[in-house]
């Protein structure tokens, strides 16, 4: 971990020198800098030897380099904070400049000396450098460079790494026992059994995903370790949500266990549902969960457990996992190395590593996720040179003789993990801070990485976005990091850690104490703060003072109705924080003091209670995220243009009406990335103008009139725009008047009467996303976007008045892969689908459009279609549907769905 800790504080001390304005001051932070770059080649060894040698010399020596460390760059920090708290916002190079400028005898401006600072780190590398050639810790230093460049070339999203090895047998066993009609007066349950890593979950999150659209609804709990309030809770959500035709449950977090149990009982009453319990290590979690389950129902329960007593007490059918064959491990091994071109017959394999392999597969003892975790680090060398296959060869070999035999898994992981660069060795931990079996949102992953300064400056033509994303690419490539939700088009949306991934990570933070998580209830405050912490649950409001070290991230996840008086505590001990995440904590007043936070870069306050913010967040000059999303808050108070360093602010969802009102001068915010959920008042309308870097933007309560013109003006600015969302006043036409093609808009959403709306859109070629809503269109909007050639969700909601739709384009919509019509009135005819197009259509969605009696002609041309959902249409549509399901011959199930009652039927 030393090597981590010195990357974190040379990238910081680069940061620093780069801004400061005093000459002798900058030269002093550059010869500690360089000190510190002296280490680098040798502390990838030296964490290495901790690892696999209980030495003590090395242990002290490693904690020493830590301990300067810290000691550095809390010094550094404290007099960056105090500068700022004294003099003001010097939050910019502009900012540094001016004062630059205007420098001189007479300035107010504190001088900071770092001479003593660096005499004294001086005299510590005299000692560590002594101690370091006694030890014979050894680095390459010409390595230790290559290893702290990135490779971008490799995209992992683009990678089919789902694909399953040597389980073909088995997923079909699995299918066609969830698949077969069951007369039972209780749920049928099967278990998947076999030893940790032996691809469990893998298979059956396969099955599950291939025969989900089969049940009326269900769910996937990963339920280790967990508190079965937690289980249930996440029940209902997860089973509410696969029901499309029922509103998303609320209010979740104020419900006991016994009505959670009543309510998913209930709900479950009479449908064929599809439960999943991932990971279940114990009886009485199985037994609580049997509560909520009703007697008599034509579900299915699927266990996957490493517990061998478990599937003998409850279960009808278990099928046990076994290690993989020596051919498919082979395959898996060089299918993962070769990013899968060689299991796809596209790439040879190198001939001169075959003994290696050989090696390399036998301490993998066949466990899929040793094989596929080895493979994916192959990936990242080059495979014809066999130097580098015997360095992977020869960490795994020690890491073998020397961790317990029955810690296969976490060798393999740790080999992995100390072949990482530093900085994304440093990124992999921090994911450790989100709680077990938790989906980590990317966007959210990426400015946390931003906030915290793991990605360095912008550099070559590359934000600090982009180049997070490129780490989290790489670390899924890896198979550190797992993929979770994959949207619609392909992108990654969510990721998460398997188990043994997160008790590894669990491991390391916690030796040296850079990363800590607390998980339950402490009754007094930690003893070994570390500098990123997390607090899973609840914590006492009591803490030392001082503090054993600086903390500069704070995550709460979880807690009592009310933190405020801990914030308070908080805040007044922890002055150099630069990350505060309380999304969801049931707060309702954030303390004035967040002000003196000056250092704070991301503050997260979605889903807390908050009615209004303090006005002395004006003071955040270094605050880059702030998300306010669904909390009560109305207006943001005067001052926010002083945050010249903001890159994202999220105040509302693109859907809804809520928007919140900014009296800020926007103009001056010239870094904004993103501007969601604001109110366009006159202010907001001329100042978008001068926004060059936004990406994102979604406006509300658009009228027509000037501010409608200046929003026009501004969005043909905005040649980067990614994403835009209009949502118009109440009743409201309004005229959007834009030239620019846009050529990178990929989503887009409006709300409201906008003129013209279809004549604009049918220009914007590079659409993915189109979402529009109470636009109450002329013209058939599903003939007039047909053409597009990107599109590949549509989804329209009162969005047309008239009586007919068609798509008469051979070639119409060719990537459209979902479409959604809701509130067609009038609608009374679909007249056809041409044969040919919408060919990718997977996801059919047809709603409150009663006067449509029939489907559409060429309903059974869409070889794609895997459902047709449809809510509270007539009699007649619904049976012709079904009708056409049974007789096209095509694998697509009719949903029909009842929004005034709680009850559906499905045919397949």
């Amino acid at each position: 971990m030393a090597e981590v800790a010195v990357e974190y504080l040379v990238r910081k001390l680069k940061d620093r020198i780069l801004f400061e304005t005093d000459k002798r001051s900058a030269a002093e932070l550059n010869s500690i800098k360089i000190e510190f770059e002296k280490l680098r080649p040798f502390l990838k060894n030296a964490d290495w030897r901790k690892m696999m040698v209980a030495d003590n010399s090395i242990v002290k020596w490693v904690t020493d380099v830590i301990n300067l460390v810290y000691e550095v760059e809390d010094v550094i920090d404290k007099d960056c904070s105090r500068i700022k708290q004294s003099y003001g916002s010097l939050s910019s190079l502009v900012d540094f400049v001016s004062e630059l400028f205007n420098y001189g005898t007479t300035s107010n401006k504190p001088q900071i000396s770092y001479k003593s600072l660096l005499v004294h780190v001086s005299e510590k590398f005299k000692e560590l450098e002594a101690t370091r050639k006694h030890l014979s810790l050894y680095g390459d230093i010409t390595k230790a460079r290559r290893e702290n460049l990135i490779q971008h070339s490799k995209s992992s999203h683009k990678l089919p790494l789902t694909n399953m090895i040597g389980r073909n047998k088995e997923f079909m066993m699995l299918k066609e026992l969830l698949l077969q009609v069951v007369e039972a007066d209780r749920p049928y349950l099967v278990a998947v059994t076999g030893n940790e890593g032996v691809g469990k979950t893998t298979l059956v999150l396969r099955v599950y995903e291939n025969v989900q659209r089969h049940f009326d609804c269900s769910a996937w709990l990963s339920v280790c370790g967990r508190s079965i309030t937690g289980i249930l809770r996440n029940m209902a959500a997860d089973f509410s949500r696969s029901h499309s035709g029922m509103k998303p449950v609320s209010n979740l977090d104020k419900k006991g266990d016994k009505d959670l149990a009543n309510m998913i009982h209930d709900y479950l009453g009479g449908k064929n549902f599809l439960l999943v319990l991932d990971g279940l290590d114990n009886l009485d979690t199985f037994e609580d969960i049997k509560c909520a389950l009703p007697p008599r129902c034509r579900g299915k329960v699927v266990v996957t457990t490493s517990n061998p007593a478990i599937p003998a007490a409850i279960c009808r059918r278990v099928l046990h996992l076994d290690p993989l064959l020596a051919e498919d491990g082979l395959g898996l091994l060089r299918g993962r190395a070769l990013l899968q071109q060689y299991v796809l017959g596209e790439v040879p394999w190198p001939s001169t590593v075959k003994l290696v392999e050989k090696k390399i597969l036998h301490i993998c003892e066949g466990i899929p996720l040793s094989i596929a975790t080895m493979g994916s680090l192959l990936s990242t060398i080059n495979l014809e040179e066999v130097e580098n296959w015997n360095e992977v060869l020869h960490m795994l070999e020690e890491a073998n003789q020397c961790m317990p035999q029955s810690d296969l898994i976490k060798k393999v992981i740790t080999v992995c993990y100390f072949s990482l660069p530093a900085m994304l060795k440093c990124c992999f931990l921090y994911c450790g801070m989100f709680p077990r079996h938790c989906d980590i949102q990317c966007k959210r992953l990426i400015r946390l990485w931003v906030a915290e300064g793991f990605t360095g400056r912008e550099l070559f033509g590359i934000t600090e976005e982009e180049s997070a994303k490129y780490i989290l690419e790489e670390l899924i490539q890896r198979n550190l990091l797992q993929v979770a939700r994959v949207g619609i088009n392909g992108e990654v949306v969510s990721c998460t850690l398997l188990q043994p991934v997160h008790d590894f990570i669990y491991y390391m933070s916690q030796k040296d104490q850079i990363f800590s998580v607390y998980e339950r209830t402490h009754q007094v405050w930690p003893l070994k703060a570390s500098h990123f912490v997390a607090i899973h649950g609840e914590i006492d409001n009591i803490t030392p003072n001082p503090l054993p070290r600086e903390i500069r991230s704070f995550h709460f996840f979880g807690g009592r109705s009310n933190q405020t008086g801990i914030l308070l505590n908080l805040v007044s001990k922890v002055k150099l924080l630069h990350v505060l995440d309380l999304q969801n904590i049931p707060i309702d007043t954030l303390p004035d003091e967040i002000g003196d936070l000056v250092e704070l870069r991301y503050l997260d306050l979605r889903n807390t209670g908050l009615h209004e913010l303090p006005s002395s967040l004006q003071n955040l000059c270094e605050l880059q995220t702030l998300d306010v999303r669904n909390t009560p808050v109305r207006a943001l108070p005067s001052g926010f243009d002083n945050l010249k360093m903001l890159k994202h602010l999220l105040l509302a969802d693109s859907y809804g009406n809520r928007v919140v009102k900014l009296d800020a001068e926007i103009m001056f915010l010239k870094d904004l990335q993103t501007l969601a959920g604001v109110k366009l008042t006159q202010n907001v309308a001329l100042g978008l103008n001068h926004l060059p870097k936004l990406l994102k933007l979604s406006v509300g309560e658009v009228e027509g009139g000037k501010n409608s013109l200046c929003l026009s003006e501004s969005i043909n600015q905005m040649k980067d725009l990614n994403s835009l969302t209009i949502k118009c006043a109440w009743r409201k036409e309004v005229q959007i008047q834009i030239s620019n093609p846009l050529d990178n808009l990929e989503k887009l959403r409006v709300g409201g009467w906008i003129r013209d709306l279809q004549m604009w859109i049918s220009r914007l070629s590079s659409l993915k996303y189109l979402h529009l809503w109470d636009c109450m269109l002329n013209q058939d909007p599903i003939s007039s976007l047909q053409h597009l050639p990107n599109l590949v969700v549509l989804s329209l909601s009162k969005a047309f008045k008239g009586k007919q739709i068609s798509c008469d384009n051979i070639a119409g919509y060719p990537k459209l892969k979902r479409l959604s019509i809701f509130h067609f009135e009038e609608l009374a005819e679909w007249t056809k689908i041409e044969e040919g197009s919408m060919e990718k259509l997977q996801i059919l969605t047809i709603g409150w459009c009663r006067k449509l009696k029939l489907p559409p002609r060429g309903l059974e041309s869409l070889k794609d279609l895997e459902t047709l959902q449809i809510t509270s249409m007539s009699l007649e549509f619904a049976e012709e549907a079904k009708a056409i399901s049974r007789s096209s011959g095509l694998n697509f199930s009719v949903v029909e769905q009842f929004a005034s009652q709680n009850r559906q039927q499905k045919v397949t």
